[in-house]
Parts: structure tokens; C-alpha cells; sequence
């Protein structure tokens, strides 16, 4: 933010703790209530209104301090993003940006820590509230360019409660991240944890991330709510395969016990993530194996005011948010005998289902991006029934064909040719016409 957004106002919060200076300010869905870690469902995220968010998330580090925070907005909605992932304190790409985000009294160079500009805090709000209209969630990142240690905790204090006393009230915070790839403060990460989970009236999710690795952040720390990964590596398959490495990390990351979610990518150029079909197939592998994921770009970076900008594959995250969203995403978990395919070098696939099987899917990818396949087939093992395959494009959620499947029960394994595709392709089964019958979008 910069000096235009007004004076600095002396704000002073004690250390004590804190509770939200006003009611829940509240959204349309799926904003209604905060959403917190399922405990029946420990892989998911789940509101008051018992409604559980299947994540779509995009990198907007600048957004409290853009120049044209509704287009962002507006751009996020049409890719189907419904959280954007943001940060309170930062200067991150200042040399091209030139935007300070400061929560403070003071500068950056002569900080007052128990001062803080108003004039900053009341935009953060506003925009807050612009987003959640729009069907935004946030993913509010407490310290982007600083490091605190331990001998800093008493002095940051004042910012944790100024934070929970005037934000925690927004019904669109997703999840407080205390900070991005860093990882060299644990006793100061866990004083931060420890208090958004004491004060926070909504006990909102805390986590933290690190930077590329092939796990999650600190995955043993009970403290930390969420299992965060990140990826920030290429769309070249002799570096990053698909397998053995997006969707090695995605299983890595799910087998910690929490919400999976890769919540930082690569983005094109600076990270040589340049080939949009193969960021498509990054994403849904992720979404495949039970994670979360989100695209991070430049315009989620120091081009977030180039409002007519848009990344290679971002045309595509719309489609995978449809899907999953018209499923019971909630109650789908990683199967590996439902729905297979036979291991075959050029192919790379991942299956969930409900415990019942009444729900099953499987996406299936070239590791490359290019090639046609066909006359290959996959194999069931379904209870006694009548089911529905669908057969779609995850680029477009087009048909590719159905037909009508009657199940011999557990004990049996029944093939079913694929439809001929190029890159890849998502198999839906699903049982019977259930009363309230969910419904796979595209189809009707």
C-alpha cells in the first residue's frame, strides 16, 4: 500500500486476548461462516452451516494494495477461483510493483510495532468485503518480506491481536498462514499458532508453508492445521514428471492427516511452468488424489494490475472446479481398486471413491502433452448394482460417451474400454438414480 491511502492513525491493541469487535459479517455461499478443520472428515473443511469447500485457489500477493482490486476480483471469478491467497505484510516485487503493504506505525526501515496505519487496515477491510460479494475466500498470509525470531514474539503481539480484532469478523478469511517459505523461526511460528488458536473466535485453520519441497510444511506439528506444499517447479517432464514427482508430491502430502493443498505452484517463466495443458494435468492430479490446489501466475504476481493478462491453462481451472464441485468431493477418498488402469509407461492416473462405491472417479493423463491414445481400457470392481460411466475432457467437461454398467459384485473385475483421447480424460461412475441424484456438470 502506498502513501496515497492516507496518514497513519496510532492504533494501540494490548497483548490480551482478543474476540471480534463486532457480529460475523457474513456472505453469500460459500462464505456464510468460517470454515474450520472437519473433525469427522479430517481432509476437509467444513462451515457452520455444515457446507464443506472444495478449494480453488490463485496467488493475488498485492491485491490489499493493486490498483484495481474488482478487476482482480473479477478475473478470479471467471477462472472459477473461489480464494485467493494474499498478504498483510510484504514488499514483495516492490522494484517493479511499487507497492508496500505495511500494517505498522512507522516505516519498514524505523518501525513502531504497537502503531498501526489505520488508513491501511480500513482498505484491507474494504477489499474484504469486495471480495466475499463476489464469492471470494482469502488466504491471509501474516509475514511475507519479514522474518521475526523468538526475542520478537512480546513486540509482535500487538499485530496478531490488531489482526484478529479487526479481520477475524469476515466470514471469507480461509485460513490464517503466518508465513511464506520460511521455515528458520519455528519457536515464533508456534507462539503465532498458538494464538490464533487461543483468540480466534472461529477457530479458523493455521498454517505456514516452506518453499519447493516434496512434502508438506512441517507435516508432524499438530499445531499447524493444514498440510501445505509447494511446488514451484516446471512443465518439463525430464524435470517434473507427473508421476514422479506432481502427483508423488500430492500423495506425500495427503498422508499427513490433514486438508493437502499445494498452495503455491509454478508459475510460467519464472518457474518454467509454461505449458498450460501440462498445468491442467498438475491440477487435477492434485484434485485426483484428494489435495487442493492453486495456480500461481504472474498476474498473481507483480502483473496483478495487468487486468487483461491471463496465464497459460487458466482457462482450464474453471472445468476442474465444476466437477468436483457437483460431487460429493467430502466423502471421496484415494482408491486403488475401484477404478484402475494397468500400469502403462505413457499413462499417469489417480481414483477416488466413497466408502460404498456409489462414487467413483478416475483421471487419467499422458505424461506428455500431446499424444493420442487408444484402445486402452480400465477395470472395475464395484459391490452388485446398475451404474451410470461418463466419460469426459477435463479441458472443457465435453462428453466423450456414457454407457450403462451392471456390476457382478467385489469378487469381480470387469474391463471397460476408454473412449479414444488426447491428454486426458475423466472416467465419473456413479449408481443408480439416487432420490437426490448429484449430478456430473455438463451432463444434463
Amino acid at each position: 500500500m502506498n502513501s496515497k491511502l492516507g496518514i497513519i492513525v496510532i492504533l494501540l491493541f494490548s497483548s490480551l486476548p482478543v474476540v471480534a469487535s463486532s457480529g460475523l459479517v457474513r456472505f453469500s455461499e460459500p462464505w456464510t461462516s468460517p470454515y474450520r478443520v472437519d473433525p469427522n472428515r479430517p481432509f476437509h473443511l467444513v462451515n457452520g452451516e455444515g457446507k464443506h469447500l472444495f478449494l480453488v485457489n490463485k496467488t493475488a500477493w498485492l491485491y490489499f494494495g493493486c490498483q484495481h482490486p474488482e478487476s482482480v476480483l473479477d478475473r478470479a471469478v471467471e477462472q472459477g477461483v473461489n480464494v485467493l491467497r494474499v498478504s498483510l505484510e510484504g514488499q514483495y516485487y516492490y522494484e517493479t510493483a511499487g507497492i508496500e503493504l505495511w500494517p505498522w506505525g512507522g516505516t519498514r526501515n524505523n518501525p513502531v510495532w504497537t502503531q498501526f496505519n489505520d488508513a491501511y487496515w480500513s482498505e484491507v477491510e474494504r477489499r474484504i468485503r469486495l471480495a466475499g460479494e463476489r464469492g471470494i475466500g482469502l488466504n491471509v498470509t501474516l509475514y511475507c518480506t519479514l522474518e521475526p525470531t523468538a526475542a520478537q514474539i512480546e513486540s509482535q503481539r500487538p499485530y496478531w491481536s490488531c489482526t484478529l480484532q479487526r479481520l477475524s469478523k469476515y466470514a471469507n478469511i480461509l485460513t490464517w498462514e503466518i508465513a511464506n517459505e520460511y521455515l528458520g523461526n519455528e519457536a515464533f511460528q508456534r507462539a503465532v499458532a498458538d494464538y490464533f488458536h487461543e483468540n480466534d473466535p472461529y477457530c479458523r485453520p493455521v498454517c505456514t508453508s516452506d518453499g519447493t519441497t516434496d512434502d508438506a510444511a512441517w507435516p508432524d506439528r499438530t499445531w499447524l492445521d493444514l498440510a501445505i506444499n509447494h511446488t514451484c517447479t516446471s512443465s518439463s517432464n525430464d524435470r517434473h514428471d507427473l508421476r514422479d514427482w506432481y502427483l508423488a508430491l500430492a500423495r506425500n502430502t495427503r498422508s499427513r492427516g490433514k486438508p493437502a493443498w499445494c498452495n503455491e505452484s509454478g508459475r510460467e517463466n519464472r518457474h518454467g511452468n509454461n505449458d498450460g495443458v501440462h498445468r491442467r494435468k498438475q491440477g487435477w492430479l492434485w484434485c485426483a488424489a484428494g489435495c487442493f490446489w492453486t495456480y500461481h501466475s504472474w498476474d498473481g504476481c507483480e502483473g496483478i494490475d495487468d487486468v487483461s493478462y491471463r496465464g497459460p491453462g487458466a482457462e482450464f481451472l474453471r472445468p476442474m472446479a465444476d466437477f468436483f464441485k457437483a460431487l460429493p468431493f467430502w466423502e471421496l477418498s484415494p482408491n486403488y481398486t475401484a477404478l484402475t488402469i494397468a500400469d502403462q509407461p505413457d499413462l499417469v492416473w489417480a481414483a477416488l471413491a466413497q466408502p460404498d462405491r456409489s462414487t467413483v472417479l478416475l483421471y487419467v493423463c499422458t505424461r506428455t502433452t500431446g499424444p493420442a491414445v487408444k484402445g486402452r481400457s480400465a477395470q472395475l470392481r464395484l459391490p452388485s448394482d446398475s451404474y451410470r460411466i461418463t466419460f469426459q475432457k477435463p479441458s472443457d467437461l465435453s462428453i466423450l460417451g456414457t454407457l450403462d454398467y451392471s456390476a457382478g459384485g467385489l469378487g469381480r473385475v470387469d474391463p471397460v474400454a476408454l473412449p479414444d483421447f488426447t491428454d486426458d480424460l475423466v472416467i465419473t461412475v456413479q449408481r443408480g438414480q439416487p432420490t437426490s441424484r448429484t449430478r456430473v456438470p455438463r451432463t444434463q
